[in-house]
């Protein structure tokens, strides 16, 4: 008997191991602006994109013998569907044979027809770098989302951003001639209604054009523009606290996006019982520093709505998702079917992902940290084939306490990379200087500090006390940041003193 039940238990944690929860993005263009975006969960043996539409509820099709046919997206399709592209690239399986993993984004862009095909735009021709007052210009390009749209032309009355100014494209898609007058980096961006933004948060990146030297960054890219959303510099911070009984779903996504190192951090809570939770969150363009403690218990909950009872017994999901795309790490805590948690998550997503947490529950919990093979930077939609993994799976009652440091990975960071990182975060977190005076500051005291060091040293000069530094701190700044640690006040008062 004692055999039995071994197996018995065998097959019930087989049947757990393989049956799990995938949570994946689906996003929809309508001639060029978004109509839908929602991240959709998914429990399933070996989901699939079908299983995800479907899941939304805004899928409209039909069966055939290749597949399922997807006619329309939340509304958006055309006499031949919309176009439907996985992680930045257009997927070459229908959505019945492609797989899904967690994290995957699925973008559907249309409308498509005989008359009609969707499309996106792509800057076909910039410099990623001019001399001060050097002549250039740039050329944009428009391609169907469809690849059997057929259409890939110049780009004709476009907008294009180029820092804090817009030109327009003429009909061989080129601006007209433009300069610019001072070292920076300056973002580049087009725009033209109907069409996917060269920008647009889901579908491409932002593109920076150096002037000079570089330095400071120039970008007028600040809200929506024809489906597409800017990276602007944020700062955020958060102190809640939520209490109550009955059915809650809360879904919070923090972004670091840009030229800089990008960073995410995903929270989702959904289930019906009690309901206590208290979080904290520093978002800053170095990290993001997330502190989470929950207490969450199941019971089944009632209610009423146009005069008729409904019944929600669902137990409680608790993940967070941590990602350092630069550092290709990724670190993630999921607990579902849960009768009860008490839970305490503490995490710094800078350098790389530092985590701790402690939780008390019954249910099942999937706990994984991983490195991937390559920089997840150079495409942040694109999956990096995993190098190592620790991964956790408990079902039951458990009292678990982990912590752990995924680290930058070795070599990774030259002299300069290194120095850039430490100084910008002390400048701008810290001592709260704009960018601009940070970047400019920053570029130049590493340039020469870095220039004759090898790679493993850590250490770098400090700021010029006496170049809008210091002296104009106030006094609680200079107590409270320990701002002098990174100001060289010594060389400006024996200047002062010499003269």
């Amino acid at each position: 008997m004692r055999h039995l039940t071994f197996m018995i238990f065998c097959v019930l944690f087989l049947i757990t191991a393989v049956s799990s929860a995938v949570t994946v993005q689906i996003t929809v263009f309508c001639d060029g602006d978004i109509v839908y975006d929602n991240a959709v969960t998914v429990t399933k043996a070996k989901p699939t994109a079908y299983d995800a539409i479907i899941e939304s509820g805004e899928a409209e099709g039909y069966d055939t013998s290749w597949g399922y046919y997807v006619t329309s997206m939340a509304g958006c399709g055309g006499d031949y569907g919309p176009a439907f592209y996985i992680n930045g690239g257009e997927s070459p399986l229908g959505v019945s044979d492609t797989p899904i993993g967690d994290g995957d984004h699925l973008v559907f862009i249309g409308p498509n027809s005989a008359s009609h095909y969707a499309g996106f735009l792509y800057l076909a021709d910039f410099p990623a770098a001019v001399d001060k007052n050097e002549t250039f210009r740039i050329r944009v390009k428009e391609k169907s989302a469809w690849s059997y749209g057929g259409y890939d032309r110049p780009s004709s009355g476009a907008e294009v951003t180029v820092g804090n100014d817009t030109y327009q494209t003429g009909s061989d898609g080129y601006t007209e001639e433009i300069t610019l007058d001072y070292d920076g980096m300056y973002c580049v961006g087009a725009d033209k209604s109907g069409y996917i933004s060269t920008y647009a948060q889901y579908f491409g990146s932002m593109e920076y054009i150096q002037v000079g030297a570089g330095g400071p960054t120039f970008c007028a890219l600040t809200g929506e523009g024809g489906g597409g959303k800017s990276y602007p510099i944020i700062k955020y911070d958060e102190s809640s606290s939520v209490s109550g009984e009955g059915f809650s779903s809360t879904r919070s996504t923090f972004e670091n996006r840009g030229r800089t190192p990008s960073r995410s951090a995903k929270l989702y809570q959904k289930g019906s019982g009690s309901y206590n939770t208290e979080k904290i969150i520093k978002h800053r363009p170095s990290g993001i520093d997330l502190a989470e403690s929950s207490q969450l218990a199941h019971a089944p909950t009632s209610f009423k709505a146009y005069n008729r009872a409904f019944g929600y017994q669902s137990k409680y999901e608790d993940s967070i998702y941590q990602k350092n795309y630069r550092k290709t790490t990724q670190s993630s805590e999921r607990y579902r079917d849960l009768d009860y948690i008490n839970k305490t998550s503490l995490y710094n997503n800078s350098r790389g992902i530092n985590f701790t947490f402690m939780a008390d529950f019954k249910g099942t919990a999937e706990l994984s940290a991983r490195t991937l093979m390559e920089e997840a930077l150079t495409n942040w939609t694109d999956r990096a084939q995993l190098e190592e993994e620790i991964f956790g799976q408990y079902t039951g009652s458990f009292q678990i306490f982990q912590r752990g440091l995924l680290p930058f990975r070795e070599g990774e960071l030259d002299c300069e990379e290194e120095c850039l990182l430490e100084c910008m975060r002390h400048c701008i977190d810290d001592l709260a200087f704009s960018e601009e005076y940070c970047s400019e500051n920053c570029t130049e005291v590493c340039e020469k500090n870095c220039e004759n060091s090898s790679d493993d040293e850590e250490e770098f000069e400090l700021l010029p006390c006496c170049n809008g530094g210091w002296k104009n701190l106030t006094r609680v700044d200079k107590d409270e940041h320990s701002a002098e640690c990174i100001f060289d006040c010594e060389t400006c008062k024996k200047a002062a003193n010499s003269g």
